[in-house]
Protein backbone atom coordinates (compact mmCIF):
# COMPACT_ATOMS: atom_id res chain seq x y z
CA UNK A 1 0.00 0.00 0.00
CA UNK A 2 2.70 2.56 1.02
CA UNK A 3 4.54 2.05 -2.33
CA UNK A 4 0.94 2.18 -4.45
CA UNK A 5 0.45 6.04 -2.57
CA UNK A 6 4.20 6.81 -3.30
CA UNK A 7 4.28 5.61 -7.00
CA UNK A 8 1.00 7.29 -7.55
CA UNK A 9 1.85 10.57 -5.94
CA UNK A 10 4.95 11.12 -7.48
CA UNK A 11 3.18 10.81 -10.88
CA UNK A 12 0.71 13.03 -9.92
CA UNK A 13 2.87 15.51 -8.33
CA UNK A 14 5.59 15.51 -11.62
CA UNK A 15 2.62 15.80 -13.80
CA UNK A 16 1.18 18.67 -11.73
CA UNK A 17 4.66 20.48 -12.30
CA UNK A 18 5.27 19.51 -15.41
CA UNK A 19 3.91 22.63 -17.40
CA UNK A 20 5.25 25.15 -15.10
CA UNK A 21 9.17 24.04 -15.10
CA UNK A 22 9.50 22.50 -18.66
CA UNK A 23 11.32 25.11 -20.81
CA UNK A 24 11.69 25.23 -24.31
CA UNK A 25 15.48 25.04 -24.13
CA UNK A 26 15.46 22.54 -21.67
CA UNK A 27 16.69 19.30 -22.20
CA UNK A 28 14.94 16.71 -22.70
CA UNK A 29 15.03 14.18 -19.66
CA UNK A 30 15.52 10.61 -21.41
CA UNK A 31 14.38 7.58 -18.05
CA UNK A 32 16.86 4.98 -18.39
CA UNK A 33 14.83 2.01 -19.14
CA UNK A 34 11.47 4.03 -18.28
CA UNK A 35 11.30 5.17 -14.75
CA UNK A 36 12.90 2.28 -13.38
CA UNK A 37 12.86 3.60 -9.97
CA UNK A 38 9.39 3.71 -9.69
CA UNK A 39 7.80 1.28 -11.63
CA UNK A 40 9.67 -2.32 -13.22
CA UNK A 41 11.86 -1.38 -16.30
CA UNK A 42 11.39 -2.03 -19.70
CA UNK A 43 7.44 -2.37 -18.77
CA UNK A 44 4.22 -0.05 -20.39
CA UNK A 45 3.76 1.08 -16.80
CA UNK A 46 6.90 2.65 -17.00
CA UNK A 47 7.22 3.62 -20.71
CA UNK A 48 3.38 5.40 -20.28
CA UNK A 49 4.27 7.08 -16.79
CA UNK A 50 6.91 8.85 -18.78
CA UNK A 51 4.54 9.48 -21.57
CA UNK A 52 2.23 11.45 -20.10
CA UNK A 53 4.74 13.23 -17.79
CA UNK A 54 6.80 14.45 -21.26
CA UNK A 55 9.52 12.33 -20.04
CA UNK A 56 11.22 10.43 -23.14
CA UNK A 57 12.72 7.34 -22.53
CA UNK A 58 15.51 4.15 -23.26
CA UNK A 59 14.85 0.42 -23.75
CA UNK A 60 16.67 -2.60 -24.63
CA UNK A 61 15.63 -4.73 -27.59
CA UNK A 62 15.81 -8.83 -27.85
CA UNK A 63 14.46 -11.37 -29.85
CA UNK A 64 12.56 -14.13 -29.05
CA UNK A 65 13.34 -17.73 -30.37
CA UNK A 66 10.34 -17.15 -32.95
CA UNK A 67 11.52 -13.72 -33.90
CA UNK A 68 9.39 -11.09 -31.66
CA UNK A 69 11.40 -8.19 -31.10
CA UNK A 70 10.85 -7.33 -27.32
CA UNK A 71 11.95 -5.44 -24.92
CA UNK A 72 14.12 -6.46 -21.64
CA UNK A 73 17.55 -6.06 -20.70
CA UNK A 74 18.71 -8.52 -20.03
CA UNK A 75 19.48 -12.04 -21.85
CA UNK A 76 18.66 -14.03 -19.07
CA UNK A 77 14.79 -14.10 -17.68
CA UNK A 78 15.74 -14.17 -14.11
CA UNK A 79 15.95 -11.12 -12.82
CA UNK A 80 13.12 -9.34 -14.12
CA UNK A 81 10.84 -11.75 -14.66
CA UNK A 82 9.56 -15.26 -12.89
CA UNK A 83 11.44 -17.50 -16.09
CA UNK A 84 14.34 -18.55 -14.39
CA UNK A 85 17.38 -18.97 -15.67
CA UNK A 86 16.61 -18.86 -19.36
CA UNK A 87 17.40 -17.17 -22.26
CA UNK A 88 14.87 -14.63 -24.22
CA UNK A 89 16.30 -16.37 -26.99
CA UNK A 90 15.11 -19.64 -26.40
CA UNK A 91 11.92 -18.86 -25.86
CA UNK A 92 8.52 -18.08 -27.74
CA UNK A 93 6.90 -15.13 -27.71
CA UNK A 94 4.05 -17.12 -26.59
CA UNK A 95 5.83 -18.39 -23.61
CA UNK A 96 7.28 -14.97 -23.21
CA UNK A 97 3.65 -13.78 -22.72
CA UNK A 98 3.15 -16.11 -19.79
CA UNK A 99 5.69 -14.28 -17.70
CA UNK A 100 5.08 -12.04 -14.92
CA UNK A 101 7.62 -9.25 -15.08
CA UNK A 102 6.82 -6.73 -12.88
CA UNK A 103 5.80 -9.06 -9.38
CA UNK A 104 10.27 -8.72 -8.65
CA UNK A 105 9.85 -5.09 -8.22
CA UNK A 106 6.42 -4.66 -6.77
CA UNK A 107 3.37 -7.32 -5.84
CA UNK A 108 1.42 -4.16 -7.20
CA UNK A 109 3.14 -4.79 -10.59
CA UNK A 110 2.13 -8.45 -10.97
CA UNK A 111 1.18 -9.91 -14.11
CA UNK A 112 3.01 -6.75 -15.98
CA UNK A 113 4.41 -8.73 -19.19
CA UNK A 114 7.19 -8.25 -21.09
CA UNK A 115 5.99 -5.69 -23.73
CA UNK A 116 7.01 -6.21 -27.38
CA UNK A 117 8.20 -3.64 -29.52
CA UNK A 118 4.91 -2.91 -31.37
CA UNK A 119 3.22 -2.07 -28.24
CA UNK A 120 5.70 0.06 -27.05
CA UNK A 121 5.73 1.99 -30.38
CA UNK A 122 1.62 1.90 -30.58
CA UNK A 123 1.85 3.42 -27.21
CA UNK A 124 4.65 5.55 -28.02
CA UNK A 125 2.56 6.66 -31.04
CA UNK A 126 -1.37 6.91 -29.06
CA UNK A 127 -0.03 8.65 -26.02
CA UNK A 128 3.22 11.26 -26.34
CA UNK A 129 1.66 14.72 -26.44
CA UNK A 130 4.93 16.45 -28.24
CA UNK A 131 7.75 15.33 -30.18
CA UNK A 132 10.06 13.50 -27.41
CA UNK A 133 13.46 10.96 -27.62
CA UNK A 134 13.33 7.60 -27.51
CA UNK A 135 16.43 5.55 -27.04
CA UNK A 136 16.41 2.12 -28.56
CA UNK A 137 19.14 0.02 -27.33
CA UNK A 138 19.83 -2.82 -29.55
CA UNK A 139 20.97 -5.65 -27.21
CA UNK A 140 20.65 -8.72 -29.75
CA UNK A 141 18.34 -8.26 -33.19
CA UNK A 142 19.12 -10.44 -36.23
CA UNK A 143 18.80 -9.67 -39.96
CA UNK A 144 15.23 -10.15 -40.01
CA UNK A 145 14.94 -8.50 -36.97
CA UNK A 146 16.65 -5.50 -38.39
CA UNK A 147 14.18 -5.12 -40.97
CA UNK A 148 11.10 -5.43 -38.80
CA UNK A 149 12.47 -2.57 -36.55
CA UNK A 150 12.81 -0.26 -39.12
CA UNK A 151 8.88 -1.40 -40.36
CA UNK A 152 7.71 -0.82 -37.09
CA UNK A 153 9.19 2.27 -36.66
CA UNK A 154 7.99 3.38 -40.38
CA UNK A 155 3.95 1.81 -39.70
CA UNK A 156 3.90 4.23 -36.75
CA UNK A 157 5.65 7.70 -37.99
CA UNK A 158 8.57 7.70 -35.32
CA UNK A 159 11.68 8.57 -36.77
CA UNK A 160 11.85 11.78 -35.61
CA UNK A 161 11.66 10.30 -31.90
CA UNK A 162 13.51 7.50 -32.28
CA UNK A 163 17.08 6.22 -32.46
CA UNK A 164 19.09 3.65 -32.45
CA UNK A 165 22.11 2.89 -30.58
CA UNK A 166 24.26 0.55 -29.02
CA UNK A 167 24.54 -1.85 -32.38
CA UNK A 168 27.27 -2.60 -33.99
CA UNK A 169 28.67 -0.12 -36.94
CA UNK A 170 28.14 -2.49 -39.78
CA UNK A 171 24.47 -3.13 -38.03
CA UNK A 172 24.59 0.45 -38.19
CA UNK A 173 24.86 0.59 -42.03
CA UNK A 174 22.19 -1.73 -42.72
CA UNK A 175 19.95 0.24 -41.03
CA UNK A 176 20.42 3.29 -42.78
CA UNK A 177 20.29 1.17 -46.12
CA UNK A 178 17.33 -0.53 -44.88
CA UNK A 179 16.07 3.49 -44.39
CA UNK A 180 17.84 6.39 -44.14
CA UNK A 181 15.56 8.16 -41.95
CA UNK A 182 15.95 6.41 -39.07
CA UNK A 183 18.76 8.15 -36.98
CA UNK A 184 22.02 6.32 -35.56
CA UNK A 185 23.67 6.98 -32.54
CA UNK A 186 26.60 6.10 -30.30
CA UNK A 187 28.04 6.78 -27.19
CA UNK A 188 31.20 8.99 -27.86
CA UNK A 189 33.98 10.21 -26.04
CA UNK A 190 35.52 13.75 -26.08
CA UNK A 191 38.93 12.09 -27.85
CA UNK A 192 36.47 10.36 -30.58
CA UNK A 193 34.60 13.26 -31.63
CA UNK A 194 36.81 14.10 -34.40
CA UNK A 195 36.86 11.01 -35.62
CA UNK A 196 33.23 10.20 -35.48
CA UNK A 197 32.40 13.40 -37.70
CA UNK A 198 34.47 12.40 -40.23
CA UNK A 199 32.83 9.22 -40.37
CA UNK A 200 29.36 11.01 -40.67
CA UNK A 201 27.71 7.41 -39.35
CA UNK A 202 25.83 9.21 -36.76
CA UNK A 203 23.03 11.30 -36.02
CA UNK A 204 22.98 11.18 -32.61
CA UNK A 205 26.25 11.88 -30.26
CA UNK A 206 25.53 10.04 -27.13
CA UNK A 207 27.81 11.96 -24.89
CA UNK A 208 30.02 10.23 -21.85
CA UNK A 209 31.76 13.28 -20.47
CA UNK A 210 30.36 16.53 -19.53
CA UNK A 211 30.70 18.83 -22.77
CA UNK A 212 31.29 22.42 -22.35
CA UNK A 213 28.87 24.70 -24.64
CA UNK A 214 31.22 25.35 -27.42
CA UNK A 215 31.37 21.58 -28.27
CA UNK A 216 28.00 21.99 -28.01
CA UNK A 217 27.43 24.14 -30.55
CA UNK A 218 30.20 22.90 -32.91
CA UNK A 219 28.58 19.67 -32.96
CA UNK A 220 24.64 20.88 -33.57
CA UNK A 221 26.43 23.43 -36.39
CA UNK A 222 27.11 19.82 -38.01
CA UNK A 223 23.68 18.86 -37.98
CA UNK A 224 23.89 16.22 -34.67
CA UNK A 225 21.37 15.80 -32.47
CA UNK A 226 23.89 16.22 -28.80
CA UNK A 227 22.60 13.77 -25.76
CA UNK A 228 24.39 13.51 -22.46
CA UNK A 229 24.54 10.03 -21.24
CA UNK A 230 24.49 10.20 -17.24
CA UNK A 231 22.66 6.95 -16.67
CA UNK A 232 23.25 4.73 -13.52
CA UNK A 233 22.45 4.58 -9.69
CA UNK A 234 24.12 6.17 -6.61
CA UNK A 235 25.16 9.33 -5.70
CA UNK A 236 27.43 10.18 -8.42
CA UNK A 237 24.90 9.88 -11.27
CA UNK A 238 22.39 12.12 -9.06
CA UNK A 239 24.38 15.15 -8.96
CA UNK A 240 22.82 18.90 -9.19
CA UNK A 241 25.74 20.51 -10.31
CA UNK A 242 26.11 18.25 -13.04
CA UNK A 243 22.84 18.72 -14.32
CA UNK A 244 23.06 22.36 -14.20
CA UNK A 245 26.11 22.57 -15.96
CA UNK A 246 25.09 20.31 -18.92
CA UNK A 247 21.52 22.16 -19.28
CA UNK A 248 23.41 25.35 -19.27
CA UNK A 249 25.96 23.91 -22.03
CA UNK A 250 22.54 24.04 -24.41
CA UNK A 251 22.49 19.98 -24.77
CA UNK A 252 19.10 18.11 -26.59
CA UNK A 253 18.61 15.79 -24.00
CA UNK A 254 20.04 13.60 -20.98
CA UNK A 255 19.86 9.94 -20.12
CA UNK A 256 19.18 9.33 -16.72
CA UNK A 257 17.88 7.02 -13.79
CA UNK A 258 16.50 10.52 -12.03
CA UNK A 259 14.58 12.25 -14.24
CA UNK A 260 11.87 13.31 -11.59
CA UNK A 261 14.76 14.50 -9.46
CA UNK A 262 16.39 16.65 -12.23
CA UNK A 263 13.00 18.00 -13.21
CA UNK A 264 12.85 19.08 -9.75
CA UNK A 265 16.22 20.85 -9.50
CA UNK A 266 15.90 22.94 -12.53
CA UNK A 267 12.72 24.16 -11.44
CA UNK A 268 14.26 25.27 -8.21
CA UNK A 269 16.75 27.01 -10.14
CA UNK A 270 13.91 28.90 -12.34
CA UNK A 271 12.11 29.51 -9.23
CA UNK A 272 15.25 31.31 -7.34
CA UNK A 273 16.01 32.98 -10.67
CA UNK A 274 12.62 34.60 -10.79
CA UNK A 275 13.17 36.35 -7.12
Amino acid sequence: MKFQVFFHTAIAFSFLITSQIMMAADPVLIAHRGLLRHAPENTLPAFRACLDLRIGFELDIRTTKDGELVIIHDDSLARTTNGGARSIQNITWADAQQLDAGSWFDPFFSETRIPSLEQTLQLIKARKKDSTIIALNIKQVNFKGEKKLVDLIEKYALFDDCFAFDQSAAMSKRLKQLNPGLRIGQNVNRKSIDARLQENLLDVFLLTYIPEKAEVDHLRKQGKQILFNFAGSGEARQNPVVWNQVRTAGIDGMLTDYPLECRQVWRDVDQDAEK
